[in-house]
């Protein structure tokens, strides 16, 4: 059925369209219907364009010619010209009220022969000109009602043609003048009552300014003369005092042609240019008519420039706009009382009165002193310009009984219910005094409480601002809350045990108690649907509010309540029975609820009150308790009132209403309350006082942000954090799989890892856990965690800061001659550095959570998951200062250490037995007088512990404990601070734990050259077999232990010196010529283990004991030939590798050694670093490699030459027989090669 019926509505506009044409504007419609002859097949169209803003009437050719009715009602239209409807000759009503139309002809109902209804009424004309309706015979009905009609000798044609057509002329057309025929409908005169006779009355004549004027000598002054254009023969005219005023030039006079607006208004002006003393007095525009004559005045003053005046002012209140002109010290001026804004119908009602019965103008007055300043004013006799005050005022004015009291309770509910219109103070103070007045007679009018009620309800509704400027003036906030609470003293009795009030915004609930009978009483109040859907202006909110109350056991909770009911917005706890009750006494419960706290503004200074001087506002609903009429001496039974938040915000505190504080406007005290639970968005508070109460919360810091600190952080901090976990996690990975491969202390590998491990640990659980309140025993241990890794990760640092002094001030053991070497140290247990770094810790965590297990978790200062101030300060703040403290005394005591023993660079390993007497041996050979004494300075790379020298190891652990002190500082501050800053301080926690995981990586990986080549041979597509080649550029020759270090020695002046290097043994090399000190410094022990064995010839002797080892770095540059050959130092005795960084190798400071042991020979000895060959240049033959082409630099001063080992000249240890300039095999033999100048063993 109502498909069909949809069909027939669809089809009923379609056909309906086809006779509207498209070029309608868009504010017009139409509609068609079927004629009521049925003898016919026509159409019947309705065009509407009612407040469209049309200036003019549309183009007839727009319109469809069948069209019967036509609105042109309430726009802008003004003139209507002739033969506006040409062609609509069906149509039959024409409605052209409530436009600006002031003159009619006769041409403009052209065509409309069947017109039968014609509405003019709400124009501005003043009179209709004869013969108007000639072309309309069929008119039937007629609007002519207006608030200037003039009924005169000009309207008797009208009063023969209504009676011979027989027109029908609507009540609301009155005469307005003359004054004799006011308010007459038009159709009841007589022809002998419309004359031309007696003095000429307008409908409009005014003169701008209207006021005397106080001018200066100089100044210049329009004019402005209107008045209505009756007929042709109204004319304007000047004149200063009695004389005419013509245009003068010379004098400043200027008198403007008349201009006539709208056929109803003729207006002139006169410009009074450079005023003098002559225009003083009194200036009159005169209007002259065939009918009478008329006239308006005002005065004009000129001062003298010393003379004193009030200034002119415009005055805005609540009685209107006032333009106050300039007044001569100690005159008055006066002002007629503003129109009001209620509309049309009252100003009618007024218009039709008798004049004799008129009240004189109202006028407002203002007085300017002797001293030129404006003084006293009164506005009294002007009424209200706002509908809502003007009635509110009338009520005030009415007296209130038994009997009229309720009558008047129903109206003030009925106003209040758009209070949320109001907006001035004056609405709130009448209506707090009507209220206070119906108040009285609750007692014997019972239904006065719903209706205070409600108007109490929504009064709510208004703005806080309006609220607050009237509490501030008359305490009308304070006044309608105490109303409020009295309903109950009021309408309780014997009779009525209980009553309850439902409303939108207040809940009340009343009861008779017996204490004794009772062990607790628990009441919540609940959001529900009205019965009937409310008006759509009546409130904010659709839901009331009602109480529902049962008992309960003393140790229930209001919490539970609210956590049940998703509706629930406030519980109450009343614990009643007490051991000092008195059997069978009575007491008086009230309960009210007020869903905001907008009847609670503090308007004083409450800098010390709860509010912090109106920093904290009331969050939640503001619930009333009160208990009296019980027996004397009973104790105030402290309530629990557990309460749901409206707004977000941060720093809540619980306060009650304290009605006399400053002066009695009210304030909110903490005394005696307190919070003793938070949850999502409800809060508990405990209160010994029965009063008013509510959650005060600073709500300015969160404005409509989410719920603070919210489910998530901010982005910032899990993308940050991501990325410094990854850097971590990389490190580690990378330490534990290539252990024996990176060349490292024992102790410094296991300190990296265990605080890489506890860095991650600590801001992985702080960025996944620390919001997590809403879950107590995650949240609990969330703080745990964060306490134990904070704490061991500052305890690592403090660790490594102890061993890095420890190994620059250790002493190394140089055995006396002759005596044996001491044995190989046994490895130094960790244990220790594990108690001190993990278990610390652990005790101050373990201690911390049996102390008391709540220490850690959230509370409501704290919104997070950590720990409680107080036990905090002494289990984490307290530890971490002295860690801090005692870490820095040891960088301090490295750094002065340093700086007194400069040639402690590098930590170094304990020498094995086989160094020891490798290093007799070279301690033996003769310095060949190059270095006046050798080079004893000079640092064996192979007994190097740690790549990274004192200093590097130093700056790192120093501004990594920055790094992680700044990083975990903006975290909490992140998570602890309002909105606005925590966004900040997000931020800044993401920028440093970036450069935190970051700088570890780099550091301690990108910058490591052992750390590459491991990285390299993991890559796909490279065996450790496949030789990986360093890119080295051609022109920077640096070649140090990971293969960058720089070797190229010379003697003394300039020559080249040429080191050749022979395979010696199973692991060592051994000089074939005389040492150079920067040949002894590069000397090592270990060659390569698969590879053909090589040695370096250099010119002249030279021979540092390198290994070739083929290693390719994607990172490093190339030359423009190809890779080239990396020299690389291998590892020691305990498998360690022996790569370094580039800028904290041991090779980057051999010619700073070389400085200080051979001054005299530095420029020497280091003019060039190192040289290597191309691999593109080795020749193959057979097991032998041949370097044939160098770099271009060194070309002139060496070349290498590589051969397959071809015997073993080491015993079955391993050691050199012997230090003889060619050295022989086991036989004693020496064999030269087929190479010039080389000599294989």
């Amino acid at each position: 059925m109502n498909v069909l019926l949809a069909l027939c509505v669809a089809l009923a506009v379609a056909r309906g369209s086809r006779y509207c044409p498209e070029r309608m504007i868009d504010s017009c419609h139409c509609t068609a219907e079927r004629s009521k002859q049925f003898n016919r097949q026509s159409v019947r169209v309705k065009v509407v364009c009612d407040d469209a803003d049309l200036t003019e009437t549309m183009q007839p050719s727009s319109l469809p010619n069948t069209t019967v009715s036509l609105d042109l009602s309430s726009n802008l239209i003004s003139r209507v010209a002739p033969g506006a409807f040409h062609g609509l000759t069906a149509l039959r009503r024409l409605d052209l009220s409530n436009n600006r139309i002031g003159c009619f002809s006769a041409d403009m109902f052209l065509d409309l022969g069947r017109l039968s209804k014609l509405n003019l009424s709400g124009n501005i004309f003043s009179t209709l000109p004869e013969g108007l309706f000639a072309h309309v015979p069929s008119l039937k009905a007629l609007h002519v009602g207006t608030d200037y009609l003039f009924c005169d000798c000009q309207l008797r044609w009208m009063l023969s043609w209504i009676r011979s057509q027989a027109v029908r002329v609507g009540n609301e057309s009155v005469c307005v003048y003359p004054t004799r025929l006011h308010g007459l409908e038009l159709h009841s005169l007589q022809e002998q009552q419309l004359t031309c006779d007696g003095p000429l009355e307008l409908p409009v004549l005014q003169l701008i300014p209207t006021q005397r004027q106080l001018v200066f000598r100089g100044d210049r002054l329009p004019l402005q003369c209107t008045a209505s254009f009756l007929d042709p023969s109204v004319r304007l005219s000047w004149s200063h005092e009695q004389r005419p005023v013509h245009t003068l030039e010379h004098r400043g006079l200027y008198v403007e042609d008349s201009i006539i607006h709208d056929c109803c208004l003729i207006t002139s002006e006169l410009i009074l240019s450079n005023i003098d003393a002559g225009v003083s007095g009194n200036w009159q525009c005169h209007v002259t008519s065939s009918r009478g004559n008329s006239s308006i005045g005002m005065e004009i003053v000129v001062l003298e420039a010393t003379a004193l005046y009030c200034g002119a002012e415009r005055v805005s209140s609540n009685k209107g706009d006032f333009r106050w002109p300039k007044t001569l010290a100690g005159f008055m001026a006066f002002l007629p009382c503003a129109k009001s804004s209620s509309g049309s119908a009252p100003q009618v009602k007024r218009a039709w009165s008798r004049p004799d019965s008129a009240p004189q103008e109202k006028r407002a007055w203002r007085r300017c002193d002797h001293t030129g300043r404006w003084a006293e004013h009164d506005y009294n006799q002007c009424s209200y310009t706002s509908q809502f005050t003007r009635s509110l005022h009338e009520l005030t004015q009415l007296s209130v009984n038994v009997s009229s009291a309720l009558m008047l309770a129903q109206q003030l509910s009925s106003l209040t219910s758009r209070a949320a219109l109001f907006g001035d103070v004056m609405d709130v103070i009448f209506v707090t005094h009507l209220v206070e007045r119906l108040t009285r007679l609750v007692d014997h009018v019972r239904e006065l409480a719903d209706h205070v009620l409600d108007v109490a309800s929504n009064m709510m509704a208004v703005e806080e601002h309006v609220l607050w400027m009237a509490q501030s003036e008359a305490r009308a906030c304070t006044r309608i809350v105490q109303c409020v609470e009295r309903i109950a003293d009021l309408t309780l009795s014997a009779n009525t045990t209980g009553i309850s009030k439902v409303s939108v915004n207040i809940a009340l609930e009343a009861l008779l108690l017996r204490p004794d009978a009772l062990m607790g009483l628990l009441c919540t109040v609940e959001q529900r649907l009205p019965l009937l859907p409310p008006l759509a202006d009546s409130s904010q909110h659709n839901t009331l509010l009602n109480f529902r109350c049962h008992t309960l056991n003393v140790s229930g909770s209001p919490v539970g309540q609210l956590s049940q009911s998703t509706v629930a917005i406030a519980s109450i706890h009343f614990p009643l029975a007490t051991r000092r009750s008195v059997q069978n006494s009575t007491c008086k419960l009230q309960l009210i609820v007020f869903r905001n706290g907008k009847l609670f503004p503090c308007t004083g200074n409450s800098s010390n009150l709860a509010d912090d001087g109106k920093r904290r506002s009331v969050s939640t609903p503001v619930a009333f308790t009160k208990l009296d009429g019980c027996s004397p001496g009973s104790p105030v039974q402290p309530v629990t009132v557990a309460l749901r938040h409206f707004s977000l915000g941060v720093d809540p505190t619980a306060a009650y209403w304290d009605f006399d504080l400053l002066d009695g406007h009210g304030g909110w005290r903490a005394e005696g309350c307190h919070i003793t639970g938070s949850a999502h968005n409800t809060t508990t508070i405990h209160c010994a006082h029965h009063n008013n109460l509510a959650v005060l919360m600073d709500l300015k810091k969160v404005l409509s942000f989410p719920p603070y600190p919210g489910e998530f952080l901010h982005p910032v901090v899990y993308a940050c954090t991501a990325v410094m976990l990854l850097c971590l996690f990389a490190s580690i990975i990378t330490y534990i799989v290539h252990h024996s491969k990176i060349w490292i202390s024992r102790k410094g590998w296991h300190m990296l890892l265990n605080f890489c491990f506890h860095t991650a640990l600590t801001f992985a659980v702080f960025a996944g856990g620390i919001n997590r309140i809403k879950y107590p025993i995650i949240c609990q241990t969330v703080g745990i965690v964060l306490h134990y890794s904070s704490l061991s990760t500052m305890l690592w640092l403090g660790v490594t800061a102890r061993n890095i002094y420890k190994q620059v001030t250790k002493k190394p053991q140089q055995p006396q001659d002759g005596d044996p070497a001491p044995p190989h140290p046994a490895r130094s247990p960790m244990l220790r550095f594990y108690l001190v770094s993990a278990g610390v810790p652990f005790i101050i965590c373990g201690i911390t959570a049996a102390i008391n297990i709540e220490n850690y978790g959230s509370g409501e200062l704290t919104p997070f998951c950590w720990m409680a101030w107080e036990p905090s300060l002494g289990a984490f703040y307290g530890p971490v200062a002295f860690i801090v403290l005692v870490t820095c005394v040891y960088f301090l005591c490295t750094i002065i250490q340093l700086r007194k023993h400069p040639e402690r660079k590098y930590e170094l390993k304990a020498a094995s037995e086989e160094q020891q007497r490798l290093s007799d041996v070279h301690q033996g050979e003769p310095a060949s007088g190059q270095c006046h004494g050798g080079c004893p300075g000079l640092i064996n790379p192979s007994t190097l512990a740690n790549e990274h020298s004192f200093k590097a190891q130093l700056r790192t652990a120093a501004f990594t404990l920055f790094l992680f002190t700044a990083t975990w500082t903006f975290g909490a501050l992140a998570v602890s601070q309002g909105h606005f800053l925590d966004m900040i301080f997000s931020c800044l926690y993401g920028a440093f734990s970036v450069t935190l995981g970051l700088f570890i990586l780099i550091h301690h990986c990108a910058k490591r050259d052992d750390v590459w080549h491991c990285w390299c041979a993991c890559c796909p597509g490279r065996r450790p077999s496949n030789a990986c080649h360093a890119h080295i550029h051609g022109h920077a020759h640096k070649l140090n232990i990971n293969g960058d270090a720089h070797t190229h020695c010379h003697l003394d002046g300039g020559k080249p010196v040429h080191c050749a290097c022979r395979a010696a043994g199973q692991n060592h090399v051994t000089c074939l010529t005389p040492v150079s000190p920067c040949c002894a410094a590069l000397h090592t022990q270990q060659l390569l283990e698969d590879e053909t064995s090589a040695h370096v010839l250099l010119h002249d002797g030279y021979r540092p004991a390198v290994r070739l080892h083929r290693c390719s770095k994607p990172v490093r540059t190339k030359t423009r030939r190809q890779r080239e050959l990396a020299l690389r130092v291998p590892s020691g005795a305990d498998a360690s590798s022996v790569h370094s960084s580039r800028a904290n190798s041991p090779h980057a400071h051999i010619c700073h050694l070389a400085h200080e042991v051979c001054p005299h020979e530095a420029l020497t000895l280091c003019h060039h670093h190192h040289m290597c060959c191309a691999k593109d240049e080795l020749l193959d033959a057979g097991e032998s490699f041949l370097c044939g082409k160098l770099a271009e630099d060194d070309l002139h001063h060496a070349h290498i030459e590589l051969h397959a080992r071809r015997q073993s000249l080491a015993n079955q240890n391993g050691i050199l027989k012997g230090n003889a300039l060619y050295p022989s095999d086991s036989t004693g033999n020496i064999r030269t090669g087929p190479w010039r100048n080389e000599t294989t063993v």
